[in-house]
């Protein structure tokens, strides 16, 4: 690594699948578990959707009503989630989805990846695009953090800088 690259500054967003990833501890949903964790513990910058924190509330709730986790594992999920993000270092950015660009881009996304991504993950693809951290380039430029090895793809493929981190090294 380059010395200097340490410095440079990041916005990290993270999906819905790192957000329950970062907080559920059950044996199902443990690869890369603990990169992301460390991950995110180390760097600053960290950023989501407000859609992307309820669709991980989602889950949970999911998860709870299929028994795959007690009643005290998702409330703990649920407050942990809050107090570990939102509650202490993770931003919300994202952009007006009533914009007629942000609409018109999420629609072409959709009709592109129909087979792979939902609306909310175009949605995140726009916001990582078009957001507030849209500026950053080089060494800078956001990184989406996704579990969800569709999302990377397609994020990917549109121009974003992603790290799926079930199946990859962290970025540097």
């Amino acid at each position: 690594m380059d010395p200097e690259s340490r410095y440079w500054c990041k916005a990290h967003y993270l999906d819905a699948s790192a957000l329950v990833k970062l907080v559920d501890d059950s044996a199902g949903d443990s690869k890369g578990r603990e990169a992301l964790r460390k991950y995110y513990n180390e760097h600053a910058s960290m950023y989501s959707t407000s859609y992307c924190l309820a669709e991980a509330f989602g889950v949970f709730k999911r998860k709870f009503l299929r028994q795959e986790i007690t009643e005290e594992q998702y409330i703990r999920y649920v407050q942990v989630l809050i107090d570990r993000t939102v509650g202490w270092k993770l931003q919300i950015d994202e952009v007006d989805i009533l914009l007629p660009i942000v609409s018109s881009e999420a629609e072409r996304l959709i009709r592109k990846w129909k087979d792979k991504i939902d609306f909310l993950d175009c949605f995140q693809i726009v916001t990582v695009l078009h957001g507030r951290n849209r500026v950053l380039v080089g060494e800078s430029k956001s990184i989406l953090i996704t579990a969800d090895n569709k999302l990377a793809e397609a994020a990917r493929a549109e121009g974003a800088r992603v790290w799926e981190c079930k199946s990859e090294r962290a970025p540097t």
